[in-house]
């Protein structure tokens, strides 16, 4: 309970005495004049987590990519269901997680001496993973002059999304560089490092395998191949040299049974005595495609991700789909996804790492065996799902099953489909971004009911994010010089469909 205390308090202090071109205040007198770099990065981590495991902030990408549903009895989104998205949606995100990227950028800059080089490389690895998500939601977005306040730019210009992307990857490169090159009397993180425990090697595997994610984006884009293996080529590239099973990125502050002290995927469905949260349990519902493909593939993770019904099956509801079943008949999340209080919120999991690895070898970027890759992360993922087919035996029960195509590797005609339709379902309440960026470049799943809505704006999901609406207020020429923005026709530089 004291690290959280901290933390929290870390976290008003950075929030108070840092100006932002999202809010434009004067600097606070009273407030630090410096922080300590062991109190920022906890803080910082913990902020990211806080993001990043509240469903209510990807909601959009579960319910379009049929991962998640609603209860029959609640009405549902319009703005959803019609594909409708306005400039006042989801402006959150992209608050927080610029705030976010001001306290890692802070921490960055207070680590200058050598000796501080490992506060400074795990400083540029969350700055990648935060604009990587904010490319992959918006496109273009202000990166060279966002965080520069200090120096009097409170209206950043927009940069151009591949050219971050690229400036990313060089960032990525540079932070694992610091690792290795670490001089003998450098300051170890230790337990302020709520994320890794001051593990560098796992550090080092992270960046990576954030920056093999953002390549792999980038896989189905005409003529990047020699670009991709390039960029792979500036670091080691064995499997070895990824986050490999058992080695996935959790933060966990120390999370207490008190109020916004817990897990926030927890905390999303129940309060501190354990009682329901009223928009949770009975709210968040299974998906019917998800169902399908969990049943019909005799998955055992299929009662973890959702629980069984009143029948004792899992069932949900398309959505944006007219007829609901009753609430009776109908699956809430599963206690494979809702578990503790304390649960350790996630920020990479392992069985990701291995789905990127086995992607980038089947479309030889990498050298090893896909298929071996593609079966540990399957395997990982049912571990992780646990109850009491949690368990390796299991997994290899379920993967032996060559009359599955999307899920026995070598019965596959499409191994890239396997992969990523695998890499879906594991992803459902576990981590939406990929799930969502993996359909936008790929396809896959190609099974999923869209919205049946007279009113909708497309035929599909849009593709992106809009600008916010305090952007439009507070920067509008930089937001108009970007151009005219479309959510289904304005694709993400990567999207080759």
């Amino acid at each position: 309970m004291k690290k959280l205390s901290i933390i929290l308090a870390v976290l008003l202090v950075l929030g108070t005495s840092c100006e932002n071109f999202l809010s434009v205040n004067e600097t606070n007198p009273n407030s630090a004049s410096q922080v300590p770099a062991n109190l920022v990065l906890p803080a910082a981590l913990n902020a990211t987590a806080s993001i990043y495991n509240n469903p209510d902030n990807f909601f959009f990408v579960y319910v379009w990519h049929g991962a998640m549903s609603i209860f029959g009895n609640y009405a549902v989104s319009a703005t959803l269901t019609q594909y409708n998205l306005l400039n006042s949606n989801y402006q959150g995100n992209w608050a927080n997680t610029y705030l976010n990227l001001q306290n890692y950028d802070y921490l960055e800059n207070i680590s200058t001496d050598p000796k501080d080089c490992y506060f400074a490389a795990i400083a540029k690895i969350m700055k990648a993973y935060n604009y990587q998500f904010l490319v992959d939601t918006y496109g273009d977005i202000p990166y060279t002059e966002a965080l520069k306040t200090g120096e009097g730019i409170l209206k950043p210009v927009y940069d151009d999304q591949q050219a971050i992307y690229e400036d990313l990857v060089k960032e990525l490169d540079a932070a694992m560089d610091l690792i290795a090159d670490a001089p003998a009397d450098a300051a170890e993180v230790g337990p302020d490092d709520i994320m890794f425990a001051g593990d560098m090697d796992l550090w080092w595997k992270f960046a990576n395998t954030v920056k093999l994610r953002m390549l792999i984006n980038q896989s189905g884009m005409t003529g990047r191949d020699s670009y991709i293996t390039t960029a792979l080529a500036t670091q080691p590239h064995s499997a070895a040299d990824y986050l490999g099973a058992g080695e996935s990125a959790f933060v966990n502050p120390g999370y207490v049974k008190s109020e916004g002290k817990m897990n926030p995927f927890w905390e999303n469905f129940y309060k501190q005595d354990d009682s329901q949260q009223a928009d949770g349990l009975t709210y968040y519902a299974a998906n019917q495609d998800a169902c399908d493909f969990l049943s019909e593939n005799f998955d055992p993770r299929s009662f973890r991700f959702f629980a069984p019904n009143a029948s004792g099956v899992i069932r949900g509801n398309y959505y944006g789909g007219y007829v609901a079943i009753s609430p009776a008949q109908t699956s809430p999340m599963g206690p494979g996804l809702v578990r503790a209080y304390n649960q350790s919120s996630i920020i990479m999991m392992d069985f990701e790492s291995l789905f990127l690895q086995a992607e980038a070898v089947q479309r030889n970027y990498l050298t090893g065996d896909a298929q071996a890759l593609y079966e540990s992360a399957v395997t990982q993922s049912v571990i992780y799902m646990g109850g009491p087919n949690g368990n390796a035996a299991a997994a290899a029960a379920y993967l032996g099953d060559d009359t599955k195509p999307l899920v026995n590797y070598g019965a596959a005609p499409n191994k890239l489909q396997t992969i990523l339709t695998q890499k879906w379902v594991s992803m459902i309440g576990i981590s939406p971004m990929p799930l969502w960026t993996d359909f936008r470049r790929s396809g896959y799943p190609d099974f999923i009911h869209w919205s049946i809505s007279p009113e909708k704006k497309n035929a599909t999901p849009p593709v992106r994010l809009l600008y916010p609406q305090t952007e439009l207020n507070v920067n509008n020429d930089n937001v108009v010089a970007v151009g005219a923005i479309n959510a289904f026709t304005s694709k993400i530089f990567w999207q080759n469909r």
